[in-house]
Formats: structure tokens, sequence, C-alpha cells
């Protein structure tokens, strides 16, 4: 696995050096006639609450070049504030614990760290516990976004508030616990459970792409996804935004996709548009148990050219009130497979078709045609419309789910699927009052 990933860098280096999105050969093509742009499913989304004003040091910089020197020299407990403007940058290393690294603005898009449309890394992540990178964009990168490194000690990352834009590979990815970066050596299995990244947040982002992979690698330009990370233990993943993660072949990874011996991640509260997958617990390649226990709640999903959710080589996986919507009623939109045992299935809402292994335990689920039950699926928009009425009331209740995608609490008989529809849902959710980091 790991020399096939080395293969596809080499061939990803190889490739056209092009900014992402611009012509040339080899070029993809630009979004789809009809495919929604990122502000269209915006608008559906809670926005992030501010964070409040930064205690101890603080540290502002303008230019790349006190940026660097910044994250060089910080003490613990240091806040950098970046100023409005784009900085170009690759290989940003961070070491340093409790670093808050932030727009001071507040506005996302109003501080780029651009990587140029190079193979590059832009922010690099090793030995760093309690960092918060936050308020800004990361984009164009032929690979990461944003890395951080397993089996490095990496505990409690904080990603909020962050659009990673263009980054063709992933946009946040962390490496497998058990390796150095470069692959050769094994860390003891004990040393690896200690070590693995615990307690990680990724809440209020946005993973875009403007167009299909836009050149071709080792896995025929579909090596790519949003978040990928391994060894992740009580992660939690909410309140953020996907559109557009899709291969040249339409087999993109996961806009979510959690594997190798994750613990209880929990995913609620998404919005994924137009990806190749949605949410993928697993891989069907690679160690035999991928996921235990995780929990996959209250996430619209409009599904692209694979499967919304995908769980494989799991124990114990609970997905429960989430809207599916398919394209077409014959897709296969939600599959628990390889071995994906001892799972619980309840109260979605599914556009497709749904294969289960007969030891996961289902209930208030409704699957089918499903034809105008829904807002606007285009744009992601899946809270229920008046053909819909045959989803209130009819879910089970749960006491793991009190809420629905906009946060508001459910009836004492809930509504099937991720919208509770009384009372009203307010235009562009209801956010958390406060950050919740």
């Amino acid at each position: 696995m790991r020399a096939a990933i080395v293969a596809a860098a080499a061939l990803i280096m190889a490739a056209s050096a092009g900014r992402p999105g611009e012509g040339g050969k080899g070029a993809a093509k630009t979004r789809p006639s009809g495919a929604p742009t990122a502000a269209e499913v915006l608008k559906l989304a809670p926005k992030a609450p501010p964070l409040p004003k930064p205690t101890g040091k603080v540290v502002r910089v303008a230019d790349v070049a006190a940026l660097r020197k910044a994250v060089a020299q910080a003490e613990e407990g240091t806040t950098i504030l970046l100023a409005d403007g784009r900085y170009r940058v690759q290989d940003l290393w961070v070491r340093q614990s409790r670093l808050t690294i932030r727009g001071e603005s507040g506005d996302r898009e109003k501080v780029v760290l651009d990587g140029g449309g190079e193979f590059t890394r832009v922010v690099r992540v090793r030995g760093a516990s309690d960092l918060l990178i936050a308020d800004l964009t990361v984009a164009n990168s032929k690979q990461y976004g944003i890395i951080f490194y397993g089996d490095s000690n990496v505990q409690r990352l904080k990603v909020y508030n962050v659009k990673f834009h263009n980054c063709w590979t992933r946009g946040l990815k962390g490496t497998h616990a058990a390796r150095i970066d470069d692959g050769r050596r094994r860390q003891p299995l004990e040393t690896v459970r200690k070590i693995r990244p615990a307690g990680g947040q990724v809440r209020y982002c946005l993973f875009v792409n403007d167009s299909v992979k836009p050149y071709d690698d080792l896995f025929g330009g579909n090596y790519v996804g949003g978040i990928d990370i391994m060894w992740a233990k009580d992660w939690v993943i909410a309140d953020s935004v996907f559109v557009g993660i899709r291969g040249r072949g339409g087999g993109g990874r996961g806009a979510i996709f959690v594997w190798v011996n994750s613990e209880n991640v929990v995913a609620e509260r998404n919005l994924i548009v137009n990806c190749d997958n949605g949410i993928c617990y697993g891989n069907p390649s690679g160690e035999r148990l991928h996921m235990t226990g995780g929990v996959i709640r209250n996430n619209f999903i409009a599904v692209g050219r694979r499967a919304g959710l995908e769980i494989c080589r799991t124990r114990d996986t609970r997905a429960y009130h989430n809207t599916l919507v398919s394209s077409s009623v014959r897709h296969l939109t939600v599959r628990f497979f390889q071995g994906a045992g001892g799972g619980r299935f309840f109260n979605n809402l599914v556009r497709g078709r749904v294969s289960l292994p007969k030891d996961v335990a289902t209930g208030g689920n409704l699957t089918g045609k499903l034809d105008g039950w829904f807002v606007d699926p285009r744009i992601g928009d899946l809270h229920l419309a008046a053909k819909g009425a045959r989803a209130v009331g009819a879910g089970a209740a749960l006491k793991e789910v009190t809420e629905d995608f906009d946060r508001q609490k459910r009836k004492a008989v809930p509504d099937v699927g991720a919208d509770e529809t009384a009372p009203a849902t307010p235009a562009g959710g209801v956010a958390a009052e406060a950050p919740p980091l």
C-alpha cells in the first residue's frame, strides 16, 4: 500500500505543472453544467461562531517571512494573527504545542495560504499538541493542504473555520501512527497507542474543489479526498461542507475518510454535495479492522458517483438520522461490507439502495424512489418538502440523537432523516452560541 502511494507521488510530481483548474495538456474539464457552486451550498450551512479575543502572547504578521519566523520561534501559548492577504507558502512546519494560527479579521476568505499549484504540503504539523488553526484558507496544492504526522504525538488538533480550496490529494491528511515520514520504520504497538492522534476537531470548515482532479496519477486521477485520517481516536468532524471532491474517473476517495484502527470518530451535521464518495469509515484494502465504534448522524449527503455511506472492515459503527439522496433509485447509496459487523442503522432516509449484512441492526429507515421529498437535492438542500410527509414522526426514539441537522431538538417520536420538520427551520441553519472547542 505504501509503495503504491509513493509511486503515485512520483507520478504526480511528473504531471503537468500548470495551476489547478487551468487548461493545458491533461487538464480536466471544469465544473459540469448544473453542478452546484460552493456559494449555493453554503447558504444551507451555519456560520462559524467567532472565536474569542486571544489571550497571552500575540504576534501579528503580514508576510510569509514574518509568518515563518513567528511559527519557528513561537513559545507555548502564543497566538499568531495573520493580516488579510495572500501568503505564497509551502512546507510551513509547525512543531510548537499550545499554538494558535488564525486570520485576524475572522474572515477565512481574506487570509489565504497559497501553495501555488505545486506538488507540496502547505502546512506540516509534527509533534504539536493543542494546536488551533482557524479563520483562513489553505489553497492550491497538488498534494496536501494541512498534513499532520500520526507517529509524532499530535494531540487535540483543532481546525476551525478553515477553507480548503483546490487541494488535489487531500485537504486535511493524518498519516499512519506506526510510521515515520518516509514509511521505513514502525513504532512498537504500545507506543503507537500512546501517540496516536486523539481528541481532534474539525468544525465549520469548507472543502471545495473547482473541478474534477485536473491531472492523472497512479490511480487514474482518482487519488483525491477531503479529510483522510488514520489511527484517529475520539475525533469530531462537524458542521462542515464538502463540495466537488471528485476524481477524473468518478472514483475519488471519501469527502470524509477515516480508517486504519480508528476509534469512536463522530461525523455529524455535515453537508456533502457532488463528491464521488460521501463518508467512508474503513477501506477495502489494508488492515483487517479500520474502525471500532464510530457515529455518523444528522448528515445531508447528495450522493455523487459512488456511495453516500461506505462502511467496511468496521465493528459497531452506528449510522443514525442521515439523509442521503442519489440521482438514481438504482444507485447503491449505502453499503456495509467486508466484515462491517455489529453496527446499527436507524432512522435514515435514503433515495437509492441499501446493502447491509444480517448482523447490522436496523429500524425506522425509509428507502426508495422518494421523488419530490426534498427541497433542492442539487445543492444539497435535503430538508423535507411537503411530499416527504411520510417521514414525519416515523422514526424510532434514540437517546444518542437529540438534535437534527439544524440543531433543532428532536420530537419524542422523531422524523426519519437528518431534518426535523417542527419547529420550522431557520434559513441558514442554527449555529452554536459559542465555538465548541
